[in-house]
């Protein structure tokens, strides 16, 4: 075959292959097996060298001859020492260890999980090598496994000084200057719904007839008040990005005096809030808006399986008819809403979200499906309907503004999404693919074994949203000029919307803009990686507490469903969300290959096959916890078919 060299972008799966983007667009993604992944880390720039060409049926394959630039030389790990010197055995799967000399040993000791700082990574066939920056404890201190993925994924964990001693600094309530030019909303009746465990409320909502149309109170936690530009909080809200949710703890962009209590619009107590009131028809046409910086005193914490109780007809703890009264509207707006975004083509998936409870030690203790129920389906339809609200006022005026962008489908994503759906007999009529049509699928799927496949499928054909200061479109919300407003004490995106905001309605908007215009590009950019990182740190969070979960459960037999197929195995997931693999070799009494054509494994001689959303039997055959990953084996019914 002819040689092929090319630079571009690898990202590693945790199971230790990767997927490598080539600058040049004429090309498409190449597969790298763990064995070719050589000493490449995740998000690293790269040389690779093709070494099977695509076909009809696979991916190109290659393996990296180079690495041209580091996206990270810091890494996590447990420290072996040998003598002085000594290795840190990296967490993940990774195809080496990095030496440590006695000099940049740096006080570790044996078992301790370490930060490694790398120094040299150039010498073939040799270990990196490197110096420890940090000693985090003992590997099998409470908690470690998680501050060890915070650090690994850099994750800002301790706010400066200067920010500290401003927000200790603060009073506990709002001080006469504080309401000076506000509208005052304290009378309006106002109520937060949120998770039983939450501490930080940036939204409140209030609802009121007028006629027949309904007037939707959306109030956010006024945090620019607070946190001002070119300040000490500022740049340590603008470096996290976003809060960072790691199931037992939070890493906030904001301290707790801030989060938890003076821009918490918790009940009973004056805040600060910008306000954005909406008059929606019966169709869901937003008829007219407005926008203040306002006072409110919320008259109810409320809690989303509360809530939902009520309005789903079951046994209910609440009591006051007034607030009942409301609830109904709510939910009264909430269906209209709703039908106005289906008429759109909005795709809303149902996704598996996974619901995991720890013990006091950080041990999970039980793993199922969270709840999406109406409650928390009614502040997503209010919050969505005003991110589009400010999104598109903005993009009215033509000014530099922080959108939420989602691209549709890239060609060749767009030609695979189509393959793959029409082996389960859904064929998409017309040249352009629109939200419209994943919709159409999912209304016919919902409630069938297939969904959370298909629900998968789709994900895997979008593409990543990101923050960009131009106008643009949201594909998966099937709407443009959409913008993230509702959420500041977590997002720093929609901090930069509040300023924006808040120039506008005192005046001095467009000086400000043209200030903005400069730093937006680079403010967009930066955030976008910070959310990347968090979700990828949950996500890790999640997979190590499966694994624990998994640990005790050896030899137990689970049923499951195929939920995707490698050109190594299959994945299966049970019940609770957790998945594991079920390799090629756990499959006895005959050759079996991935044919992507007919999208199957299938054994050379017996013909047997295994394709998506097959029901299976399973046993958990080994948990690696360090490594995250989970090893099935079908039980002898399922092995001989």
């Amino acid at each position: 075959m002819k040689k092929i060299i090319l630079k571009g972008k690898i990202k590693i799966n945790k199971n230790g292959f990767g997927f490598f983007t080539p600058e040049n667009e004429e090309f498409d993604d190449v597969f790298i097996p763990k064995n070719g992944i050589k000493k490449a880390l995740n998000n690293d720039i790269v040389m690779v060298r093709v070494v099977k060409e695509k076909d009809s049926e696979f991916k190109a394959e290659g393996v990296v001859i180079d690495v041209v630039e580091r996206s990270n030389s810091v890494m996590v790990g447990r420290f072996e020492k040998v003598k002085n010197f000594g290795f840190v055995i990296l967490d993940g799967n990774y195809n080496y260890d990095v030496f440590v000399a006695t000099e940049n040993v740096n006080g570790a000791k044996d078992g301790d999980k370490v930060v490694v700082e790398l120094i040299d990574f150039t010498k073939k066939d040799k270990n990196p090598t490197g110096k420890i920056t940090e000693i985090l404890g003992k590997v099998d201190d409470v908690g470690i496994e998680v501050l060890a993925i915070a650090k690994k994924f850099e994750l800002p964990t301790e706010f400066s000084k200067d920010t500290l001693d401003y927000a200790r600094s603060l009073p506990n309530s709002l001080s006469k200057d504080d309401y000076d030019g506000r509208t005052d909303f304290r009378d309006l009746f106002t109520v937060t719904i949120d998770g039983a465990d939450a501490k930080d409320f940036d939204d409140a909502i209030s609802i009121e007839k007028e006629g027949e149309n309904y007037a939707l109170y959306v109030h956010i936690a006024d945090v620019a008040h607070y946190v001002r530009e070119k300040t000490d909080i500022n740049n340590d809200a603008y470096e996290r990005g976003n809060s960072v949710y790691l199931l037992d703890r939070v890493i906030p962009m904001l301290p707790e005096e801030l989060s938890n209590n003076l821009c918490s619009l918790n009940p009973h107590v004056d805040r600060l809030v910008l306000t954005v009131k909406m008059v929606i028809d019966k169709k869901g046409k937003v008829l007219e808006y407005e926008f203040f910086e306002a006072v409110i005193n919320s008259d109810h914490r409320l809690i989303y399986d509360d809530v939902s109780d009520y309005l789903e007809g079951k046994e209910h703890i609440l009591k006051d008819d007034k607030l009942l009264n409301k609830l109904d509207m709510f939910n009264e707006l909430h269906v209209i809403l709703m039908d106005s975004r289906e008429a759109k083509g909005d795709i809303d998936f149902n996704f598996k979200e996974t619901k995991i409870v720890l013990d006091q030690s950080g041990h999970p203790i039980e793993i199922g499906i969270a709840e999406r129920r109406v409650s928390n389906m009614i502040i997503e339809s209010f919050m969505v309907i005003t991110n589009e609200v400010v999104g598109s006022h903005f993009a009215n005026l033509d000014v530099s503004f922080v959108y939420r962008a989602h691209e549709k489908p890239t060609e060749e994503k767009e030609a695979e999404f189509r393959k793959m759906v029409a082996k389960f007999g859904f064929v998409i009529r017309g040249r352009e693919l629109y939200p419209k049509d994943y919709q159409n699928i999912l209304k016919e799927v919902e409630g069938e074994k297939i969904e959370m496949m298909i629900n998968n499928l789709m994900l895997r054909s979008l593409s990543k949203a990101d923050y960009r200061r131009e106008p643009s479109i949201h594909f998966g919300l099937a709407t443009e000029n959409y913008s993230h407003f509702t959420a500041p004490i977590r997002r720093y995106s929609d901090l930069i919307v509040h300023r924006i905001l808040k120039n506008s309605l005192h005046g001095i908007f467009k000086k400000e803009t043209k200030n903005y215009h400069n730093k937006l590009d680079e403010i967009c950019e930066h955030i976008s990686i910070t959310e990347r990182q968090a979700e990828s740190a949950e996500r890790e969070v999640e997979d190590l507490k499966k694994c624990e979960y998994m640990l005790d459960k050896v030899g137990n037999e689970y049923h499951g469903v195929i939920s995707s197929l490698t050109n190594f195995g299959f994945f299966v997931e049970l019940d609770n969300t957790v998945d594991g693999l079920i390799h090629f070799r756990e499959l006895d009494g005959d050759y079996y290959e991935f044919d992507e054509e007919q999208y199957a494994i299938i054994g050379e001689n017996t013909g047997k096959r295994y394709e998506l959303g097959q029901d299976v039997r399973i046993i958990v055959e080994k948990v690696n916890v360090e490594l995250r990953e989970i090893d099935f084996g079908l039980v002898e019914d399922d092995r001989k078919g």
